[in-house]
């Protein structure tokens, strides 16, 4: 009748990226399967202090878990020195509801949402991708990257973002010597010749062109998360092979939520979500100059395959620390 305590510098040693894949994939099965539950996120606003808090509760049938997520994003943070995003997990034993571990959900946040990236272009993107353009040098762009290489040989890694400096960091703190690194100018010589881009920017104007797409480039549109952000031209979504997470937090939070609420786009845009494309049920990448999207919003279900793997792997570790909630 305990609860294990994890923080995230314990999780960090001995849960990597590689297992966040496995665990996010396995998590869209289910989805695409319906063995899982998932209502919609809860926003609270706080436009007095230019954040929000989202509350994310999530439940996976065969992992018998389940898990609520309580995270922030405050973009001014960077200035405070303070992640824009952090979280906490409980994660709980559905027969009984005793709260089996509360974890540290920053580090899985950002792991989850790069997993999930990674996922998604494991189907919709070409195989032989190999240039990669990163629109935003954030904690999530860093996220998606360690992702895709372990999907893909990257040979090319561009970079952009407002933030000069941004770019720096993250080329300095990731780059591989089997890896050419280049920081652009601009965002249209960032993603013409692209293979994968990722946009992780909290635009409220869209600015990602179609007109710069080469044919067969997959995005990964990650950065709109919240009602009223979009980072990609409209004219893309109706292009394209559009694939959401969830049809019913893309519409209301995710990149084709502005589009859709003025009329831009329909529902009959959307090819599939996530879980059908995995799970088979619909196809992913058909030829090789078709162009796709995932808009990722994020999903409780990812959390909840996460932190169940975490905390199945810190009992073998015998990492984090007992307290007696009950």
């Amino acid at each position: 009748m305990k609860t294990l305590l994890l923080d995230g510098a314990s999780i960090k040693k001995f849960f990597k990226m590689k297992d966040a894949i496995r665990a996010v994939e396995f998590a869209f099965k289910e989805y695409g399967y319906g063995r899982t539950q998932m209502p919609s996120k809860i926003y609270l606003h706080l436009d007095k202090y230019g954040g929000d808090f989202r509350a994310m509760p999530g439940y996976i049938e065969r992992l018998r878990a389940c898990v609520v997520k309580w995270v922030n994003v405050h973009p001014a943070n960077k200035r405070k020195g303070l992640p824009t995003v952090m979280a906490v997990m409980v994660l709980s034993d559905p027969s009984c509801g005793l709260p089996l571990c509360i974890m540290d959900g920053t580090y899985a946040t950002s792991l989850r949402t790069g997993a999930a990236g990674a996922v998604a272009a494991k189907y919709l993107a070409r195989k032989n991708s190999r240039i990669l353009a990163l629109v935003g040098c954030g904690i999530q762009a860093r996220a998606q990257l360690l992702a895709l290489r372990e999907i893909f040989k990257i040979q090319e890694v561009r970079l952009w973002d407002k933030d000069k400096n941004a770019c720096s960091r993250l080329k300095i703190e990731l780059r591989q010597s089997n890896e050419i690194y280049v920081i652009i100018s601009s965002p249209e010589e960032c993603v013409q010749g692209a293979d994968i881009i990722v946009t992780t920017t909290p635009s409220r104007k869209p600015f990602l062109k179609y007109a710069w797409l080469k044919q067969g480039a997959h995005i990964n549109a990650i950065g709109a998360d919240a009602k009223g952000k979009e980072e990609l031209q409209p004219q893309i979504l109706k292009k394209a092979k559009v694939v959401v997470d969830s049809w019913e937090q893309a519409c209301h939070s995710g990149e084709i939520n502005v589009p859709f609420r003025r009329g831009a786009i329909s529902r009959k845009n959307i090819y599939a979500d996530i879980g059908e494309i995995v799970t088979g049920k619909k196809k992913s990448r058909i030829n090789q100059k078709e162009i796709t999207v995932f808009d990722s919003t994020g999903l409780a279900i990812q959390d909840v395959a996460i932190a169940d793997a975490i905390y199945k792997r810190a009992l073998v570790a015998h990492k984090g620390r007992w307290m007696k909630l009950i």
